[in-house]
């Protein structure tokens, strides 16, 4: 695709997911309009998990607004391994889109098919090769004109992921991204292997310090030469000043405006930062990267930060951000409001991390990010204070025990984007009173409402397709079940043992 000045990035998502035994793996989404004029036109970037030739793929995409709630479906899209060719977006209200691989054809013209449409999933974090271990420089050594050592290969369920983070089948005998063997990771990146190499760089190095020392001791010691060459010297290196520190500055600072005001933003970035103190590069810097952050997010304000400013926060490369308190408590004291950020150093937060805000017990209100998809385990576990949540836009998923023992909670709304509330989420939730559930709950998990014993009434957006066991124990207020859709919608849920609460409950079609 040929962008102009004028393309705008709607949004650019690299993926962390993989589907069990797929041969390929979706690393990247990109949508972008060309044009001011022109249609939305999306890329998918693809990696072959293995060593061998993957000819094509099809696979069903599902396009979401901003709010991430589905606008539209394609289904059998044939897309090529690679960065594929730019596909028509048929969907004008789209900013993101998830791809889901139904079937692989290899050159050979076998195919792998995903029948049952197995959604990806993410798999334990590979560790990675820190410059502080002290094989570091040994494995990059090492992996010079091989690969890109980034992390310590391991294997997983039914395949191998390689130094590069590239994950591969089990039958592949080299990765698919990097093209490295498994035998020679096997064979040059076990820690012996690194150890051995380690001595060997350190007996090398003892080796080049005599050999300088000798070339010292042998150069030359006429003082009237010295200082003939010292002079040229000193004239070439006022040349050089001249050039380097005014030319060259200019050309590569006017190259990351043009970068930046095409779109370009981490190159744009890179060069800022790389210049340092010419001009206004720093604040150009600063300023590229709140611009990539709007377009990386689609947001008109971003709120970001990072860990140096805020060391309370630490967050993954996936987006899960967790949130040390002893740390906010010393800097800020206690809270009433709580805002959760849309970017932490540099990286979108996607979710809040298991036990994020427990036991803040002076927390009354919180604002989620629009960025937030995912509260995660016992995020608000024994908030007593909380009386007040400000949803985010994007709120699919509400984790196991999120809210748990929040007392002060007495009227609560879930947006039509969540799709799932995890077990016990509102357990003990003794001073909730009302409970509005939108349109994307089905289900009523088990004892996801239990001894909330001041809660009156349930309005449903759309009708119940199951309430799990004790869903509703003791909740000995509670007495009508309000609906929010024609009476002719209703049918009768799957309701397991210990929901006698809920069966005798009025039903009131609104």
């Amino acid at each position: 695709m040929a962008e102009t000045s004028s393309a705008r990035v709607v949004s650019d998502r690299e993926t962390r997911e993989w589907i069990p035994a797929c041969p390929v793996q979706v690393k990247r989404i990109r949508l972008v309009r060309p044009s001011p004029e022109s249609g939305i036109e999306m890329t998918v970037t693809a990696v072959p998990c293995g060593d061998f030739a993957v000819a094509s793929y099809t696979a069903d995409i599902e396009y979401q607004s901003e709010r991430r709630e589905v606008v539209g479906q394609s289904e059998g899209v044939v897309l090529t391994p690679g960065e594929s060719a730019p596909v028509p977006v048929p969907f004008e209200k789209a900013v993101y889109a998830a791809v889901l691989v139904r079937s692989v054809r290899y050159a050979s013209g076998e195919v792998w098919e995903n029948a049952d449409g197995v959604p990806g999933k993410r798999f334990p974090e590979q560790a990675v090769v820190w410059q502080t271990d002290p094989l570091y420089e040994a494995m990059r050594q090492e992996c010079a004109g091989v690969t890109e050592a980034r992390y310590w290969p391991d294997e997983i369920d039914g395949a191998w992921r390689c130094a590069c983070g590239q994950i591969n089948l089990a039958s592949a005998a080299g990765c698919g991204s990097c093209g490295v063997k498994r035998a020679w990771l096997a064979e040059h990146l076990s820690r012996e292997a690194l150890a051995k190499r380690a001595a060997e760089v350190g007996e090398k190095s003892e080796r080049e310090i005599a050999r300088e020392k000798k070339r010292r001791a042998s150069k030359m010691t006429d003082k009237a030469k010295a200082i003939g060459i010292l002079a040229a010297a000193l004239l070439l290196i006022a040349l050089l000043i001249t050039t380097v520190c005014v030319i060259v500055p200019t050309i590569r600072y006017n190259r990351a405006v043009a970068l930046a005001e095409a779109g370009e933003y981490d190159d744009a970035i890179a060069v800022f930062r790389s210049l340092e103190k010419f001009r206004d590069a720093s604040s150009k810097a600063a300023g590229t990267v709140y611009e990539k952050a709007k377009a990386m997010t689609g947001l008109e304000e971003v709120n970001m930060t990072d860990s140096t400013r805020s060391p309370w926060f630490s967050i993954t490369e996936d987006g899960i951000l967790s949130f040390r308190k002893d740390l906010y408590e010393k800097a800020k004291g206690t809270w009433a409001h709580f805002v959760v950020p849309d970017m932490v150093d540099g990286v979108i937060v996607r979710e809040l991390d298991r036990n994020f805000l427990i036991n803040c017990s002076s927390l009354a209100v919180v604002t989620i990010s629009d960025c937030v998809e995912v509260l995660g385990e016992q995020t608000f576990y024994n908030c007593t204070s909380l009386h007040t949540i400000n949803f985010g836009a994007n709120v699919r998923e509400i984790g196991p025990r999120c809210f748990i023992n929040c007392p002060a909670l007495e009227e609560l709304t879930i947006p039509d984007t969540v799709q799932r509330l995890g077990l016990r989420a509102f357990n003990k939730c003794t001073g909730l009173k009302k409970i509005v559930l939108g349109r994307g709950i089905r289900e009523i998990g088990a004892y996801t409402f239990s001894f909330c014993t001041a809660l009156e009434r349930i309005t449903l957006l759309s009708p119940l397709t199951e309430v799990d066991e004790y869903a509703f124990s003791d909740c000995g207020a509670f007495r009508g079940i309000y609906c929010r859709f024609a009476e002719s919608e209703w049918a009768e849920p799957a309701v397991a043992e210990g929901n006698d609460i809920f069966l005798a409950a009025e039903r009131h079609f609104e």
